[in-house]
């Protein structure tokens, strides 16, 4: 399997919310193509994007949310070289010109219920031209470039489900293979598993003394303490992510195209190793685990799906991670990754926003309660209701509940959401 290629699609910087920073990724994409400044703007979004983008804070710009205005800060301000950090160097000028746009209805958003889960088009209009360009299958990956309707750039085909893909090549394997191959990362992936280290743990101590958003913050730390190493996991990551969804300039590692993925596969990892004194090189093969695991159990049931990925994906990477911090046996990690489903398996995505913090912070928790579970002898040892014990049984389930049985759940919550007035 191709690590370095792996972790260079799945293991990546971004600033923000990963959907709005697509948007206005393909809008600064998009106005790169133009002479003038847009006039009128239209997002079409999946299902999926629209839901996660809707709500959430977005870096930079304080009190400012949803994808409408991302493609609006994009369209005049963006750095499209930047890519999910597009707006990372927005101006005061800039901002003012995207809100009037806004405030005098020059955005448009349609939410196309058959698009793929990632997927976006955003098309400027300025002084009778047209510019679009088109998001699908990453947040980052450019699909199409059109200019008065005319296409001048188009992506050759994505390689997924090819044999040469990193995503398809580790979902042939069995976590046997997983767990030999984090402990066989090069020094460059072990500087890249660290520099995500320090990029979480840099917003998760901003956030521990910011009072931001839920205000993970104002928990007294003396409360922290008497809580223990798990209180201290569940307020610095769930404080990450809150300073995260309100819109902080501050950038984090993700993992599997998202942020709050990437936040709790890393940060109780980081916390754990600091309490155990790990060496540098453990913490860097937990962590390369702990984005395997994630990456594997993604490539089965989809970039956004109904189920929040930090509860199903994410955390359950992390609770691995642990394990081999702990110095514990692969058999122990992969029953860590079916234990931690099975408390977490029904924790459904209803947007991406503040009060993702919640759900971060108890999928990190929960992370360190099954990998303390697990080390002790216990966790589950046979199939537990839809939860088998070994990854490629268990995916089996997860693939068909996020697309079978959950068919419908994102259509419904969007329908709820766009009943409910936008928070802030």
């Amino acid at each position: 399997m191709d690590l370095h290629r792996f972790f260079k699609n799945e293991v990546k910087p971004a600033l923000g919310c990963t959907e709005p920073g697509a948007v206005a990724f393909a809008a600064a994409v998009a106005a790169r193509e133009l002479d003038a400044e847009a006039e009128r703007i239209c997002v079409r979004s999946s299902v999926n994007l629209f839901k996660n983008g809707r709500s959430v804070g977005l870096p930079g710009v304080d009190g400012i949310r949803g994808n409408a205005m991302a493609a609006a800060l994009g369209a005049v301000g963006g750095d499209p070289d930047f890519g999910l950090t597009a707006l990372s160097q927005i101006s005061a000028t800039a901002l003012q010109r995207a809100r009037e746009i806004f405030e005098r209805g020059g955005v448009s958003e349609i939410v196309e219920q058959d698009a793929p889960s990632v997927w976006a088009e955003v098309t400027l209009y300025a002084a009778g031209r047209t510019s679009a360009c088109t998001i699908a299958g990453r947040h980052d990956r450019v699909a199409c470039i059109t200019v008065d309707g005319q296409n001048i750039f188009k992506a050759a085909e994505m390689a997924d489900d090819t044999p040469d893909d990193p995503r398809e090549q580790l979902k042939q394997l069995d976590f046997e293979d997983i767990w030999q191959l984090s402990g066989e990362i090069d020094d460059l992936l072990e500087a890249r598993m660290l520099e995500g280290v320090e990029m979480n743990m840099a917003i998760a101590e901003q956030g521990i003394s910011s009072t931001a958003g839920l205000k993970f913050g104002s928990v007294p730390a003396l409360d922290r303490e008497r809580a223990g190493l798990i209180g201290l996991i569940t307020c610095m990551t769930g404080a990450a992510s809150d300073l995260r969804m309100t819109g902080a300039c501050m950038p984090v590692m993700s993992s599997s195209g998202s942020g709050n993925h990437g936040l709790t596969a890393i940060i109780p990892l980081a916390i754990v190793a600091g309490d155990q004194g790990s060496s540098s090189r453990e913490l860097a093969e937990a962590v390369a685990l702990s984005h395997m695991v994630c990456g594997y159990l993604k490539a089965y049931i989809g970039r956004l799906t109904p189920t929040c990925g930090c509860a199903v994906a994410a955390g359950a990477g992390a609770a691995a991670g642990i394990v081999r911090l702990l110095q514990g046996t692969a058999i122990q990690a992969e029953r860590a990754v079916s234990t931690f489903v099975a408390a977490l398996l029904g924790m459904v995505c209803d947007g991406a926003k503040e009060s993702c913090g919640l759900k971060v912070s108890t999928a990190a928790a929960q992370a360190y309660t099954t990998a303390m579970l697990v080390l002790s002898g216990g966790g589950i040892h046979d199939t537990q209701g839809l939860v088998p014990v070994k990854l490629p049984e268990l995916v089996k389930v997860l693939e068909p509940f996020n697309h079978c049985a959950l068919a419908g759940t994102d259509s419904g919550i969007v329908e709820l959401l766009l009943k409910l007035p936008v928070a802030g």
